[in-house]
This record gives C-alpha cells, sequence and structure tokens, in this order.
C-alpha cells in the first residue's frame, strides 16, 4: 500500500475511535445505542461517526492527503465541524494514554506535513 493512501486509512480508523471515548464520557449511553466494534454509541455519535466516515471517504484529495484543518476545502457542514472539534478536543490528548502508538504515528505524519508547507514542497 503506497504510504499516501496509508495516511487516509490511518484517519480512516482513528476518528471512530475518538468518537467512541468521546461519546462513553460525555453520553453514558442514555439514549439509543449503536454497536461499534464492541463499542455503544448514542444516535447523535452514531451520526457524527457515520457522516465524518462518509465525508472522509469523498475526499477529493484521499491519494494526497493532508489534514482537513489545514485544508481549503470544507467538506464539513458548519455543525458537523463543531462537533467533530469538541470531540477532537476532548478525545485528543486522551488517545496518548490509549493508543499511544497510533498518536505518536499522527504527530509524526503531521510534523511533516507542516515541514513540508514551510518549506513550500507541494505534491
Amino acid at each position: 500500500m503506497n504510504s499516501e493512501l496509508k495516511k487516509w486509512k490511518n484517519e480512516n480508523e482513528m476518528i471512530p475511535l475518538m468518537i467512541i471515548m468521546y461519546c462513553r464520557s460525555k453520553h453514558k449511553l442514555a439514549r439509543k445505542q449503536y454497536e461499534i466494534k464492541h463499542s455503544c454509541l448514542c444516535q447523535d455519535c452514531y451520526e457524527l461517526m457515520q457522516y465524518t466516515l462518509y465525508r472522509l471517504s469523498k475526499c477529493p484529495f484521499k491519494e494526497n492527503k493532508g489534514f482537513c484543518s489545514f485544508c481549503k476545502i470544507n467538506c464539513y457542514k458548519s455543525d458537523m465541524r463543531e462537533k467533530m472539534r469538541k470531540v477532537m478536543r476532548y478525545s485528543g490528548y486522551r488517545m496518548v494514554f490509549r493508543h499511544p502508538i497510533i498518536v505518536m504515528a499522527h504527530l509524526k505524519q503531521q510534523l511533516k506535513y507542516k515541514l513540508g508547507i514551510k518549506r513550500g514542497v507541494k505534491k
């Protein structure tokens, strides 16, 4: 698998982990539950995860995937973008303790991307 598609695949794996972590803590599974990878999600978080994965699958930069935060195209609706920001703010640093290898790979990838932007390298 080429390294560009590997970045996209890693993001596809990390987003559900972050949403599951957020939902378990914030929503305590009070509403209807959806079974996802041996975890349950409330309806709002399940819809957010489905929306996010759908938008990621339709990304026009899939082969040269950068980071959505640096992208010039806004793929998400504004309300979904805000929800995802909340999830990322909550889950981001907690991922270090639960999934340290994934986080280290993500940070390494982000540093390379930022250095490439600084140097003016375009793919």
